[in-house]
This record gives structure tokens, sequence and C-alpha cells, in this order.
């Protein structure tokens, strides 16, 4: 599994934050699961999300390794990227990335997912903050053309977990194949610290500049 433990989720989550500031790459929307993982990204400069994402997961497969006494490949292959080319596209996405807890039976809303954007949308705070124990990561999102696709004019009068839980838009990974590429794998609950590891695969979007 990608995350034996909530605190591996905190150490993973706060070592992307760096590694965004330093790439110079906006995050939009995030969600981890046991078996994959969703970034909604804009790199600001060539390249920026390729660097991001070679040392954040290659970091974070020698912290499970050492964890475990192993070595060798934690991920499947390497990342899979879709460009989003519409404001449609943008919201089907962003919507699919958040919904992730809930079609896993994590949680009834999706906002309450702790590694997850949505309850820093929820909260309109351009900052997520997660915490286990006396471990803390703070992820800084990237808001504005959050707020402008989803006609958040007055954020406080819209109430983000309605939008989650809209069943009018598509929830099912194969609904989602034309705005991700490909159909992907069915999220399962986060697994007990006993758990063996497995091979996994990583997918983000995109984002465009607004």
């Amino acid at each position: 599994m990608t995350f034996l433990r909530p605190v591996d989720s905190v150490l993973y989550l706060d070592r992307l934050d760096v590694l965004a500031r330093r790439y110079k790459v906006r995050i939009h929307a995030l969600c981890l699961m046991s078996n994959h993982i969703h970034f909604m990204l804009e790199p600001l400069r060539k390249g920026a999300i390729s660097r991001l994402m070679q040392h954040l997961q290659s970091q974070h497969a020698r912290y499970m390794n050492g964890l475990a006494h192993t070595a060798g490949h934690m991920w499947h292959h390497h990342f899979h990227a879709k460009h989003i080319k519409s404001a449609a596209q943008y919201r089907e996405t962003l919507l699919y990335i958040e919904r992730n807890p809930v079609a896993a039976n994590l949680h009834k809303q999706a906002h309450l997912y702790p590694f997850s954007s949505a309850a820093a949308h929820q909260a309109n705070q351009p900052v997520l903050t997660v915490q286990h124990k006396r471990h803390r990561a703070q992820v800084k999102l990237y808001l504005d053309r959050w707020r402008k696709e989803f006609e958040l004019s007055d954020p406080g009068a819209t109430n983000w977990a309605a939008w989650l839980s809209n069943g009018r838009l598509p929830t099912k990974a194969a609904d989602m194949a034309p705005f991700l590429g490909r159909v992907v794998h069915r999220p399962v609950a986060m697994a007990p610290a006993s758990a063996s590891g497995a091979a996994l695969a990583t997918h983000y979007a995109v984002a465009r500049g607004s």
C-alpha cells in the first residue's frame, strides 16, 4: 500500500508542499488513496511537474522501503498526466478527485476526508493542514481558478460540500475516462499498519493557467 499509517500520509504531504514551492508548481486539488494518488497541478516553469513527481515519488519510496527494511521499486509505472483543456474538464476532474473517498466508502461526505483538498475548499482556505499526533503538514493550494470555475465570487455564500454531494455529475471511473484519459483503479480504503506492500499507480491532471 502507498501509506501504511496516517503519519506516512502527513509526511508525504509535507514533502509535496516543499517540492511544489521549490519547482514552482501550483496545487489545485489532491487526494491520497491507498492504491493511487490524484493531483491537479499547474506548472509555472517548463518541466516543473516532472521534477516534482520524480523527487516526491523517489523520496517516498525510500522512506517506505526504510520502514519495511526492503529495497526496489514501489510504483507500478511512471505517473500518468492529462492536460485540462476546458472549463468543463477542470470542474469534472476536480470534483472526481475530491469525491474519491466517498466512492471508496471512507466517508459519506468528501470534505471530512483528511487527506484531500476538499476540506480546505470547504473552509475556503488556501492552506490544507493535516495533522497526526506531533506530525503536521501544510500544503499551499491555488484557489483562484477553483473560485472562478465554480462561480464562487462570494465563497462564503457557497457550500462546497453541496457541490461534492451533487449526484448529477460523474463519480464513476468509467464516466471520467474522457476527462482523465483512461479509467483509473477503483479506490479502496486505507489499509491498517499490518498490510503488505504493493506496486501502485499515480495519476494527475495538468491545469493550464487561468
